[in-house]
């Protein structure tokens, strides 16, 4: 099979289109996103063409100067099953090590067997199991904002990693992070020894988006049990964020969230030689 992979154009809009049109249910999201992807301002996207026509495609995007997450892998499903999408996952490894990268991720479902085998391929580690965990908001005190005096020991609370947006993207979080966190009091503490610490991200329909956590079993439940009454305070309905370890599974639990749903997220990482 001729299979060539390229940039992606303006142009290929209706193939991209037609390439997904039944994945997810007819809810795929490339349609929402491909107008933002296809100016490649926050990395490249690819498309696969056979004969001139677009049967697959992905998107590197750049996180930070040394870090690229891989995601929009799709092939249309007549095309499936032909090295499609490997072809696809070695042509962005092969463009992030030769602009220097040092590190890939990418998540997915923990039932994409498919995907899993390929990472493992590719030499990809699974580095966390992710699940989502929410509470509704309550009314009660709201934990302690942190100060600047605090920064490292918050980093030091909710490293290594912490989440973009809203969706299933994460990077290494930074001392940067935090004092912007901080600046914007966007990051709370359970104490001035800071058992606890929580960063917030921008606010996702109605819930307050937790995106980087982590503390002592105690501290960190009555940390999440104080973010209840912050949403409360904000007039949100929720809060919401990502348990990586049983640590914070048991504090969540214990501070009455519980998961919306059974699946769990995987996120894979490839670290790519000097």
């Amino acid at each position: 099979m001729d299979l060539v992979i390229r940039r992606a154009l303006p142009s290929d809009k209706r193939d991209v289109l037609a390439a997904v049109r039944t994945l997810w249910g007819g809810h795929d999201r490339i349609p929402d996103v491909f107008d933002s992807w296809v100016t490649h301002r926050t990395g490249p996207f690819f498309v696969a063409e056979s004969a001139g026509r677009v049967v697959g495609m992905g998107k590197l995007t750049v996180v930070s100067p040394t870090e690229a997450w891989l995601e929009g892998g799709r092939v249309a499903p007549r095309w499936r099953r032909k090295g499609i999408a490997t072809a696809l996952i070695a042509h962005r490894i092969e463009y992030a090590q030769t602009r220097g990268f040092r590190v890939l991720r990418f998540s997915t479902a923990s039932d994409n067997t498919p995907i899993h085998r390929a990472a493992r391929t590719f030499g990809f580690t699974r580095v966390a199991t992710l699940s989502r965990y929410e509470a509704p908001a309550a009314r009660g005190t709201s934990p302690a904002r942190a100060r600047r005096t605090q920064e490292r020991f918050v980093l030091r609370r909710v490293g290594p990693l912490v989440q973009r947006g809203h969706g299933w993207e994460w990077r290494e979080v930074t001392l940067r992070d935090v004092r912007a966190a901080i600046a914007r009091s966007r990051a709370f503490v359970s104490d001035a020894r800071v058992g606890a610490a929580a960063v917030l991200g921008d606010r996702y329909e109605q819930s307050l988006m937790v995106v980087a956590v982590g503390g002592r079993v105690r501290p960190l439940t009555d940390l999440l049990r104080g973010l209840r009454g912050e949403a409360s305070r904000r007039g949100l309905d929720d809060v919401s964020f990502y348990v990586s370890n049983a640590t914070e599974r048991g504090a969540a639990r214990s501070a009455g969230y519980r998961k919306p749903w059974s699946g769990e997220t995987y996120l894979f990482e490839k670290r790519l030689p000097d």
